[in-house]
């Protein structure tokens, strides 16, 4: 262990926790590398209204729009269960993909390099507007086939066959599982990965991850898998990322020590012919 982590391990005790607390947010407010994470707040509101004055407050920028590409080149660990998934729905017949939170089409350029698309496949990513410029433009010189487009209106969700999100659900300011019952007709298969959830708690952090500072959204395992089931989901298949924490100085008891994955698919009626 470090003298750094030795030290803040010290300021953590209880006769320095009132110092170790304000030079956390001094080293967390000046933090350009990284993700770090402060505070834990009831809501999305809570949170936002907390972001420290000197960060920008807001992922819809060039800086965010810029970032991830390296993962178009190659699939981490957490990456090969949504793969497996994602081929079974294509050879299936599923051809109609929403990707949401999708950025400029991460996901759809690094799977197709291990898995061809047919032609008629479509995929649409929905994402903040300065991303989806982005995407729109990289998709010129990399997506020649055209098979992918952009929308900055998730409610376009309505009527694809699978619904992705893939590491951006604890960004969403809006409740996900009413956002999904509100759809006039839901896409039956979900593939949820790099989610954050919790053992029993439900709540928003901060995560300054240099270039913004945005409310960052831990759900409670147990209550987000009943929101599935009322919503009509059965989850086929579940999954951890263990390459993946989040660690809350001054928080105990709420850090995330693995992130969830999951393959959900909608019930049908009885009365309904069944499909993949």
């Amino acid at each position: 262990m470090s003298l750094r982590s030795i030290a803040f391990e010290t300021l953590k005790l209880p006769p320095f926790a009132p110092l170790g607390r304000r030079l956390y947010r001094h080293y967390f407010e000046r933090q350009r590398h990284g993700n770090h994470y402060l505070g834990v707040f009831d809501n999305y509101s809570e949170a936002l209204q907390a972001v420290p004055g000197r960060l920008p407050a807001s992922y819809d920028s060039a800086e965010s729009a810029r970032r991830y590409r390296g993962r178009i080149a190659r699939l981490s660990v957490g990456d090969y269960p949504v793969l497996h998934w994602l081929s079974h729905l294509i050879n299936a017949g599923r051809r109609r993909i929403f990707d949401l939170g999708g950025h400029i089409g991460v996901a759809y350029y690094a799977f197709q390099r291990h898995h061809p698309y047919p032609d008629d496949l479509r995929w649409l990513v929905a994402d903040l507007p300065t991303t989806i410029e982005a995407g729109r433009a990289w998709a010129t010189a990399h997506d020649p086939s055209g098979r992918l487009a952009f929308t900055d209106e998730r409610q376009a969700a309505d009527g694809h066959e699978v619904l992705l999100v893939l590491g951006a659900m604890q960004y969403f300011d809006f409740d996900f599982a009413a956002w999904l019952g509100a759809l006039r007709a839901a896409p039956r298969h979900l593939i949820i990965s790099l989610a954050p959830m919790h053992d029993a708690h439900d709540f928003h952090t901060l995560q300054n991850m240099g270039f913004a500072c945005v409310p960052y959204h831990i759900h409670a395992r147990p209550a987000f898998l009943q929101a599935m089931t009322r919503m009509g989901y059965e989850e086929v298949d579940a999954w951890f990322h263990d390459e993946r924490q989040c660690r809350i100085p001054f928080a105990p008891g709420y850090d995330v020590d693995r992130y969830s994955g999951f393959y959900f698919r909608r019930r049908q009626p009885a009365d309904a012919p069944s499909a993949a």
